[in-house]
């Protein structure tokens, strides 16, 4: 063979050996660490003391013209607006296989399913955004909120098998003090309908309190401080979070749950 052709084949392999490397790699990726900033909360309008919601058409035009199509607005329990920036957006990633290590999963309370007669009138809105309905208003579902009556919700929490559950936490509004959110997880096997709470708190549903007044809470209804559950087959996993407020002044927003893959 002339050695110019020899030249070329071997080039060419080289090349095919390099572009196959890299499509591999790519094709398994590697995570790559989400970039977000915590967004800026600013209350704009303040209310009289213990003064209502109102959640009126004029009213919630007039929180969109004082958030801008920037920020997301929505009316507090206490009346007054609130508008908050909009976080920046999450790093993407492309296709790849799940790789040990932390993860995390977020639960809007607004995609959990009501039970009984909990009613889709509980679900709190909140305008602006950049929201455009096409009856032309600013509205979006964004919390869940309680009423008089004690109103249960559950969400599925759907992990891969042999996964760590490590930390659930509850995210909430509470300014009043005769409501309460509640929250708990468990695990019911396949061919029963029958509970088990693998926290540490057992039944024991954790609540915010039916005294507590002091806003925005947070509390754990899966602590870190207990050893991992592992997600097993043959089960299923459910969070169930409750409201009730005479008051009409506790919004929840819904769970943070964290869990390691060995």
């Amino acid at each position: 063979m002339p050695r110019h052709l020899s030249t070329v084949h071997a080039l060419t392999a080289l090349t095919a050996f390099v572009t196959l490397s890299t499509a591999s790699a790519e094709e398994r990726g590697e995570p790559v660490a989400p970039q977000a900033t915590t967004p800026a909360v600013v209350v704009t309008e303040k209310a009289s003391p213990r003064a209502a919601p109102t959640y009126s058409d004029a009213r919630m035009e007039s929180v969109a013209r004082t958030c801008g199509a920037d920020a997301i607005g929505s009316i507090t329990p206490d009346g007054s607006i609130r508008c908050q920036s909009k976080p920046a957006t999450l790093a993407q990633t492309g296709p790849r296989e799940l790789l040990a290590g932390t993860y995390y999963v977020s639960i809007p309370a607004i995609a959990c399913t009501p039970q009984g007669t909990a009613a889709a009138a509980t679900t709190g809105q909140c305008s602006g955004g950049g929201t455009l309905r096409t009856d032309g208003d600013n509205l979006f579902p964004c919390t869940v909120n309680a009423n008089a009556t004690r109103n249960t919700f559950v969400c599925g929490l759907d992990l891969p098998n042999g996964a760590q559950i490590q930390e659930v936490i509850a995210y909430g509004l509470d300014y009043s003090t005769a409501g309460y959110f509640e929250a708990a997880i468990w695990s019911t096997g396949d061919t029963t309908f029958a509970p088990t709470y693998f926290s540490s708190f057992g039944g024991t549903w954790q609540s915010s309190g039916v005294a507590f007044n002091g806003g925005f809470t947070s509390f754990p209804i899966f602590s870190a401080s207990q050893p991992a559950h592992t997600v097993t087959v043959g089960n299923r996993y459910t969070i169930g979070f409750g409201t009730r407020d005479p008051n009409a002044s506790v919004n929840f927003y819904g769970f943070r749950a964290r869990y390691f893959l060995p």
